[in-house]
């Protein structure tokens, strides 16, 4: 395994001498040092360091903090400051650069160590969350119905490019505003559904459908004819984060619709021997077991994982759990389905299948492991 690749940047000629060889004899690799922010950026590009330690207070016309606001805008490495003596205001500034620690001068070798490792241990989960992030969104981008993610109070955190279109905002311009500043949504009769009843029930873990409705833009009161979906969205721990909602505008007749569905649904969801098929865009897929990484449940929908692609179905993980061999497949959480045959390692709270870290929920542990020891 290759070592991990650290720049120091400190004016301090002795102190800069002292960390670089404490690290090194820690096994990190420490090819060189900066004393400025000009030779900062220039050592930046020349070793490529996976970590850096930087001088809060560095003498110059840029300190460190203008160094971590260069260093956090062009490269996704994390940030550790060196520090005697911070004022408030100057550690305001530095908050806002999210570094991954402090070390206070002076230091030991037992400082510097733990603190890397937190630092790197940090910033792997980090980049797992946005990795996984990135999936998401590129998975809902995929879905034909538009989607919009609330966070507890009803403002907006994210939309789909369906749900852009129809809002007639982007997600720069749309996160952070309130879901009833965009719009209003009546049943049939003209009755208009409250914002806190929607919230109320999002909070009681009850979801919403209504399958006839409207959606009132606000910004030209325009009425679109639609379905809605809402519901809950926790986390790994179960704790309430906001709302999902999915609106499926209506394209088609009653008639149409309902022979539309009603034959999707047969073709997506019947396993036949070793595949089945999924809708994506205009198309079917034929999906092969042997090729699934792993299922995961996303509010109404559900993303299949296979070694080369990802696709996105309006179901449950009840109904997908239901109709997958049971020999080869078992749900680990309340968002994960695996194949047995993929876990790779494992331990008493997660499994990894490739580089994907998936976690064991506590009523699915005993069966879990049930399985593993009859294996």
């Amino acid at each position: 395994m290759s070592k991990t690749r650290i720049l120091v940047v400190e004016d301090e000629s002795i102190v800069a001498k002292d960390i670089q060889n404490t690290l090194i004899k820690l096994g990190y690799d420490v090819p060189s040092t900066a004393s400025s922010a000009a030779s900062a950026y220039e050592k930046l590009e020349q070793i490529q360091p996976q970590l850096v330690f930087l001088d809060i207070k560095l003498k110059g016309e840029e300190d460190g903090i203008h160094i971590a606001e260069h260093i956090k805008e062009k490269y996704n490495i994390p940030v550790i400051f060196l520090t005697s003596y911070v004022d408030q205001e100057t550690l305001d500034r530095a908050k806002v650069t999210e570094p991954y620690g402090y070390i206070v001068k002076p230091f030991n070798e037992s400082d510097l160590k733990t603190t890397v490792e937190m630092a790197l241990f940090k910033f792997s989960r980090d980049r797992e969350v946005r990795d996984s992030e990135q999936r998401l969104a590129n998975a809902l981008a995929k879905v034909e119905e538009s989607i919009i993610i609330t966070d507890i109070e009803g403002r907006i955190s994210y939309l789909n490019e369906r749900a852009e279109t129809l809002l007639g905002y982007g997600n720069s311009s749309a996160i952070g505003l309130d879901l009833f500043q965009l719009f209003s949504i009546e049943q049939e009769g003209g009755v208009q559904i409250k914002k806190d009843a929607l919230l109320n029930s999002m909070r009681k873990d009850e979801p919403i459908v209504i399958e006839d409705c409207h959606l009132i833009l606000k910004r030209d009161n325009t009425s679109v004819a639609l379905s809605l979906t809402a519901s809950p969205v926790h986390d790994e721990k179960n704790q309430y984060l906001g709302a999902a909602l999915v609106l499926d505008e209506k394209q088609s007749t009653g008639v149409e619709r309902t022979e539309a569905v009603s034959q999707m649904a047969f073709l997506d969801n019947q396993v036949i021997q070793n595949s089945f098929f999924v809708k994506k865009g205009s198309m079917l897929v034929k999906v092969y077991l042997d090729n699934i990484q792993w299922i995961q449940a996303m509010d109404n929908y559900v993303i299949i994982q296979t070694n080369a692609d990802q696709f996105v179905i309006h179901s449950t993980m009840k109904d997908i759990e239901n109709k997958l061999p049971t020999h080869r497949f078992l749900r680990v959480h309340r968002s994960y389905i695996i194949p047995i045959e993929k876990i790779n390692v494992l331990d008493e709270n997660t499994v990894l299948i490739g580089d994907k870290t998936i976690p064991i929920g506590k009523s699915y542990k005993e069966v879990f492991m049930a399985r593993l020891n009859f294996l």
